[in-house]
């Protein structure tokens, strides 16, 4: 025999995998251990997450994981998002437009007083490959610290970031799908003099919109600055539907700020009443905050402020494009109970939209609710309780009028929960019977062996959405093809293979899944 014959027993059986979203508000999924988390959809069911770990303080280390619908993780172990210094932290993350996730952060190096502070992105697929190098790209070649990024994606598998010196300066630049930096080596210089993060979206026609400090640029896909015009209202703006951006903010009067808004097209023209459409007058005065969220046309704010003589109560108002008020006779309160500064805004099936919350109650928790156009509440009475206690740091849509959020317990501990439409809590929607449910992959999906290291015997593990002929291969370091551990045509499903290598001496090893036109990799280890 030759010398990599390998003796491999494996048994190959076909199962329903279950959900494993929690259904008990007290015991949520635990999902990670770390700080800072941030969310958003993977556009199939699932969502994309990362936090940093590692370290409390300096230096930490930033983690992208990945959820599936059903509250797997199809890449096993936690994914280390590298940069050239010791921390990367502060992240934000967007989805890419093509099942994957871009990554921005900070790569950090400290010997206090110095610091050095980069910003780089990373792009990765959805079977977990960086696509933009080990250590992702850099916005900008300046050696300067720069940092407080915000990004959005340029419609075409890259981005368009906004970030700001040491100088107080505010630049921009566009990493392409290539992870190449399409607005030049340096960026665009917009303006000075302020150093607030910066807010970048997308307009309805293509082109983007970045708020610096008091101004407000209008930019086009290849960094020309189409228009700037100033603007009292800070606060977060969203794209109308002909190009033009709703701005919104809080105006102070004395002690207490009011919430405002004005729409204006793309040449900076107001579109509604002057100066602003005032959407609340009385809103928690300390620390006021407030959300926005445009849903079928509708333009949908939240917020905790005085209501019925009560401090603070958490309320909503809609504006209607036109800038008259949905509820002309004043705002819906959502909770009677105090929250933890204001809701959040998901958008769900036509018509209906999930207001998400963190009660301040002595037992807290986190709460949600649907509603329609018409104010009816559409989950029970005094809403849905989510997690005890509260978790909603982040959240992003199931992609199927639910939604996800996710937050820290406990200081370190990360957990999420998955909510759908109908206010149940870890249950997937499909069109047969819970009781008589098989869930059906979406994708390919070779997910990591378990455990791994290991021994002798480990699990391999792979989801197919369509039937065909399936190879399972095994590889050493040098990419030389031991063996073939399966080789056959399977359904549409969900397989495992027990894979007993003890002939196999200790070290590192990959093992590929293999169709007519897809090849999916993942490395495993024996120590002996």
């Amino acid at each position: 025999m030759r010398a990599y014959y390998i003796s491999i027993l494996f048994i190959i059986t076909a199962f329903v995998m279950h959900a494993q979203w929690s259904t008990d508000p007290n015991n949520n999924l635990i999902v990670g251990y770390g700080l800072d988390p941030h969310i958003c959809s993977d556009s199939a069911g699932g969502c994309y997450f990362t936090y940093d770990y590692e370290n409390i303080y300096y230096p930490r280390k930033l983690a992208l994981e990945r959820l599936d619908k059903y509250g797997y993780k199809p890449w096993g172990t936690l994914k280390q998002i590298l940069g050239e210094l010791p921390e990367q932290s502060h992240a934000e993350i967007i989805e890419d437009g093509e099942s994957g996730v871009i990554v921005s952060y900070e790569d950090r190096f400290e010997d206090l007083p110095n610091t050095e502070q980069r910003v780089r992105l990373q792009r990765v697929d959805s079977s977990g490959n960086s696509l933009w190098g080990t250590t992702g790209v850099k916005v900008t070649l300046e050696e300067i610290n720069h940092g407080k990024q915000q990004l959005v994606t340029d419609g075409n598998g890259g981005a368009v970031v906004g970030w700001v010196n040491t100088f107080d300066q505010y630049k921009v630049n566009r990493i392409n799908s290539e992870g190449q930096r399409v607005w030049g080596d340096s960026g665009i210089m917009l303006t000075s003099g302020s150093n607030e993060q910066p807010i970048v979206i997308k307009a309805a026609d293509g082109n983007y919109y970045l708020q610096a400090g008091t101004i407000i640029y209008r930019i086009n896909q290849n960094g020309e600055i189409l228009k700037q015009f100033s603007s009292t209202i800070l606060g977060q703006p969203v794209p109308d539907p002909e190009g033009g951006v709703v701005v919104s903010g809080l105006v102070w009067t004395g002690m207490i700020p009011k919430l405002v808004a004005q729409r204006k097209d793309s040449l900076g023209n107001n579109l509604w009443q002057e100066p602003y459409v005032v959407i609340a007058d009385s809103l928690y005065y300390i620390n006021p905050r407030f959300n926005i969220q445009c849903n079928d046309g509708y333009y949908y704010y939240g917020w905790s402020g005085t209501k019925y003589g009560i401090v603070q109560v958490a309320q909503y108002q809609a504006l209607r494009q036109d800038g008259s008020k949905l509820f002309p006779q004043g705002s819906v309160q959502i909770s009677n109970n105090a929250p933890i500064g204001r809701p959040y805004i998901i958008s769900s099936d036509s018509g209906r939209t999930i207001f998400v919350w963190n009660d301040a109650t002595i037992t807290s928790s986190t709460i949600a609710q649907m509603y329609d156009t018409l104010g009816n509440k559409l989950w029970n009475e005094n809403g849905i309780v989510v997690s005890y206690p509260a978790i909603a740091y982040e959240n992003t849509t199931d992609g199927q009028g639910g939604f996800i959020t996710i937050g820290p317990i406990n200081q370190f501990t990360i957990i999420a929960q998955q909510v759908n439409k109908y206010g149940y809590l870890g249950e997937i929607i499909t069109s047969i019977p819970q009781e008589d449910q098989e869930i059906f992959p979406t994708e390919i999906i070779l997910y990591q062996n378990y455990p791994n290291p290991f021994n002798s015997i480990t699990n391999i593990s792979y989801s197919i959405p369509k039937e065909g002929r399936i190879r399972i291969v095994l590889y050493n370091i040098l990419g030389e093809n031991l063996k073939t551990i399966s080789d056959e045509y399977k359904s549409i499903g969900t397989y495992s293979i027990s894979f007993n290598a003890d002939n196999l001496p200790s070290g590192v090893y990959f093992y590929t899944l293999e169709t007519d036109n897809q090849v999916l990799s993942k490395k495993l280890t024996i120590l002996k």
